[in-house]
């Protein structure tokens, strides 16, 4: 009997073996790994840039304005890239990000301010280090940020500060070659000859958008006189009427127009255009808007490697171009197509357009480097991957 039982249970083991399936179906070939990407949203995208940002350009309070450092560096950066850290600061507070974050970016914009008795402003270099040109442009862009600033906190520092560099700005503004805005302060007025001897196209727009700004929350007729009137100038003087778009300058001492066309031009006629129509109800600076986008799409965009994008240079420009596009969508369909192109090219750029190092190539297609060193052409990608994040709802 006993020996009945064993031979049963051998019999068995034997059995069960053979059921089994082959060992090596069983086990997992450890070279396939799960390749699956994981999703980011982007806020954390926007946010990833801004960590990078610290990691890599940091200055004391302040940034340096390239990374790696290149010939001629001085030791930290101007205010133009730096006014993008301060739109990274109001873009990440506006996702729900600490307010820390959006604190530190505006007590290091104070290093640049000259509290001088009359048009006191911004320079361009920190005061700290030299005493430097004041240029009009740099000022509107700072007064945008304050502006929105102000909108975001609530804190009526803000707003007075926009006010007050606005009178700089506004001064930038004579009767010389029929109206507009200089380029810079040292410049103006009595200029005859040179290359920076202009009236501008971006200064004109910016001050244009900042002054309509200011009239909604000041209800000041002079901003909205004063911003009727830089439109007007624009549109009349720089705007090519066969594409509605906007060449960059003219010359005073030539009276010779400049046809470089870029991104950024446009896009402030695009944003000044939608504040007047909300402002007046004339459907006419909305139809120029409109017109401009267009024409924007059609005339900035290129087909590279089998997909749309838009200009292989200077993404900060082409960022303002978005940002018209989401503030013109409330109104105009087309252009949140716009938009979705824009937001492919930033994902393509996350994905094949990068250093070992992490810094985002100045062509998003991937084809080119660029620039990629430069603080601005990373801190757009803040305000990039930001806006994508507010515009989509995360």
């Amino acid at each position: 009997m006993k020996y009945t039982v064993v031979n049963i249970l051998i019999i068995s083991i034997i059995s069960l073996i053979a059921c089994k399936e082959p060992v090596d179906d069983q086990l997992v070939d450890p070279t396939d790994k799960d390749t699956t990407s994981v999703e980011i949203s982007y806020k954390e995208k926007a946010k990833s840039v801004y960590d990078f940002i610290q990691n890599n350009y940091k200055a004391g309070d302040l940034y340096r304005e390239n990374n790696p450092t290149q010939g001629g560096d001085n030791k930290y950066c101007y205010l133009w890239p730096y006014v993008g850290m301060l739109t990274a600061g109001n873009v990440l507070y506006e996702l729900g990000y600490d307010q820390s974050i959006h604190d530190k970016e505006f007590d290091g914009l104070e290093f640049f301010y000259e509290a001088r008795e009359e048009l006191p402003g911004y320079q361009a270099y920190p005061i700290i280090e030299v005493k430097s040109d004041h240029y009009y442009d740099d000022n509107c862009i700072v007064a945008m940020e304050l502006i929105d600033a102000y909108r975001l906190l609530g804190d009526q520092q803000f707003l007075d500060r926009a006010i007050a560099i606005t009178e700089f700005i506004m001064s930038g503004e004579d009767s010389r070659m029929g109206g507009g805005l200089y380029w810079l302060e040292a410049v103006a007025g009595d200029c005859t000859s040179g290359p920076n001897c202009i009236k501008a196209a971006n200064t004109t727009a910016y001050a244009a958008f900042v002054t309509s700004e200011l009239y909604k929350e000041t209800q000041e007729e002079r901003y909205l006189d004063f911003a009727k009137r830089t439109y007007k100038w624009n549109y009349n003087t720089l705007r090519d009427t066969s594409d509605d778009l906007y060449w960059n300058d003219i010359n005073i001492g030539t009276n010779q127009i400049n046809p470089v066309k870029w991104t950024y031009n446009a896009a402030m006629m695009i944003m000044s255009g939608v504040n007047l129509y909300e402002i007046t109800g004339e459907q006419s600076y909305l139809d120029e808007s409109i017109a401009t986008a267009r024409s924007s799409f059609s005339k900035f965009t290129s087909v590279r490697d089998d997909q749309l994008f838009f200009p292989a240079n200077d993404p900060w420009f082409n960022t303002e171009l978005m940002t018209s596009f989401i503030k013109l969508s409330t109104y105009d369909d087309k252009s949140k197509e716009y938009i979705e192109v824009f937001i492919k090219n930033a994902d393509h750029a996350w994905e094949n357009a990068r250093t070992q190092e992490g810094h985002f190539y100045e062509d998003w297609s991937g084809n080119s480097q660029g620039r990629y060193f430069w603080l601005l052409h990373q801190a757009c990608m803040i305000e990039v991957f930001g806006r994508a994040a507010i515009y989509r709802g995360e």
